[in-house]
């Protein structure tokens, strides 16, 4: 007996991990301003030039980055996208609004820091508008203590 089609078995698998690791001194140091709600960068010694979050070297310089300063809690949304799904456990699930997801500049920034903007309709965003950090009501020096960016 001759078979014609393939077939074929597509599982769905739902993905739940929980990752341990160790983020580093700079990464480290970003995250202790978070406790105290300041957003630290780091500033390269040759170029001038301020990252956030902080890198262990700078790209144009290749000089090793150890000059943390905190920086504004202002900035210029400079990109953003606009998600219509979120990823749940490996899968892509329907968001029930769209989002948005911004590239701000930070003032006194030279690189764009990735973050979630509210308080705009997803249709009526504009780069360009400047923005502000909201944090969460009780910090833990944890990624997600500052919880996003809105207009100023």
């Amino acid at each position: 007996m001759e078979v014609s089609e393939e077939v074929f078995f597509t599982p769905t698998v739902p993905l739940d991990f929980t990752y341990n690791y160790r983020v580093g001194s700079h990464i480290g140091r970003y995250l202790e301003g978070f406790k105290e709600k300041k957003i630290m960068g780091v500033k390269c010694p040759k170029c001038g030039k301020v990252f956030v979050p902080p890198r262990m070297f700078c790209g144009p310089c290749n000089q090793k980055l150890e000059d943390f300063v905190e920086l504004s809690q202002e900035g210029e949304l400079r990109n953003y996208t606009v998600g219509h799904v979120n990823l749940v456990k490996g899968r892509l699930e329907d968001s029930d609004t769209p989002y948005v997801l911004g590239m701000i500049q930070l003032d006194g920034a030279d690189s764009l820091f990735l973050t979630r903007v509210e308080g705009v309709p997803s249709d009526e965003v504009e780069r360009g508008t400047r923005m502000k950090a909201v944090w969460k009501d009780q910090v833990e020096g944890d990624c997600a203590d500052l919880d996003h960016f809105e207009p100023v």
